[in-house]
């Protein structure tokens, strides 16, 4: 395909496009990076209808970087594809990258389901993810806008007390948007896990009466306090202890011991389920 070099300032932003920030370091990386290699992979772009404009369908944040650069033209590729192809060309590009926001990527995905009237099903189809993916990040958007703006993609462990969307998950099982914003902030001051959130969650659920009482006390307190005594506590906090471990910070004499007991602790795991079930049933 032929690359073209194109003056920087005839290539303007799509307004649509999901991506709705930039970090403003990672940028001026880039452009580093660009003032001493130059462009290593070309933009796309295509040719608005004057005849003389182009539109960036992919590579935003390469030409804004090149514009932080000072150069005065970039390499492009120019495609002449319709507006749906171009927002479902974004939308796969922007997806792919970790550091965009779940809710824009909720934003994006709901504006090309209804652009298209699409299904769920039909959505994962066209961008190649599961049905479950696509109900997740669209149920974002169904948290209060405040809470939707603070969930974070994971990669690798997550800063302590940040809200991800294993937590959001959890928020979505509340029906009601104060107590979604209670629980959030909870989420963030007390620094609790996913599978915390969960617990606290189902409590609220079962005694929707005592949401103020719950949400007043301690989580750590709450979840002491309910149906789950016993052995049954001691899991849970050594699975506290287990989510908490940040593996990349282990030195490596200590994988292979760390592996061999965590795989001898699921044939335990699989040996107690099996009693308990057979004592239950």
């Amino acid at each position: 395909m032929e690359v073209k070099l194109i003056p920087i300032d005839q290539i303007v932003e799509d307004p649509d496009q999901p991506r709705r920030g930039y970090d403003e370091e990672s940028l001026a990386g880039l452009a580093e990076s660009i003032r001493r290699y130059g462009i290593i992979n070309p933009i796309t772009v295509r040719l608005l209808p004057d005849g003389e404009t182009y539109q960036i369908v992919t590579g935003e944040r390469r030409w804004r970087a090149a514009q932080i650069a000072g150069l005065t033209a970039i390499p492009c590729i120019v495609k002449q594809i319709d507006l749906d192809a171009v927002t479902t060309e974004q939308l796969i590009e922007n997806l792919q990258r970790e550091d965009l926001a779940p809710i824009d990527k909720a934003r994006a995905l709901k504006n090309l389901k209804e652009s298209r009237k699409l299904t769920n099903r039909e959505l994962s189809q066209l961008l190649g993810l599961s049905e479950r993916t696509i109900g997740i990040w669209l149920g974002l958007l169904e948290l209060p806008e405040e809470v939707g703006e603070q969930v974070i993609a994971v990669s690798g462990r997550p800063p302590a007390g940040s809200i991800t969307e294993s937590h959001a998950r959890s928020l979505l099982e509340l029906d009601d948007p104060e107590l979604q914003a209670r629980v959030a902030e909870k989420i963030r001051d007390e620094e609790l896990t996913s599978g915390e959130t969960a617990a606290l969650v189902r409590t609220l659920r079962d005694e929707p009466d005592r949401a103020d009482e719950i949400l007043e006390q301690p989580a750590e307190q709450v979840l002491a306090a309910s149906d789950v005594r016993g052995p049954a506590l001691e899991v849970r906090r050594f699975r506290r202890y287990l989510e908490g471990l940040d593996v990349a910070s282990l030195h490596p004499s200590h994988l292979q011991p760390l592996e061999e007991e965590l795989e001898l602790l699921l044939e335990v795991i699989a040996e107690q389920l099996q009693s308990i079930r057979a004592e239950v049933g």
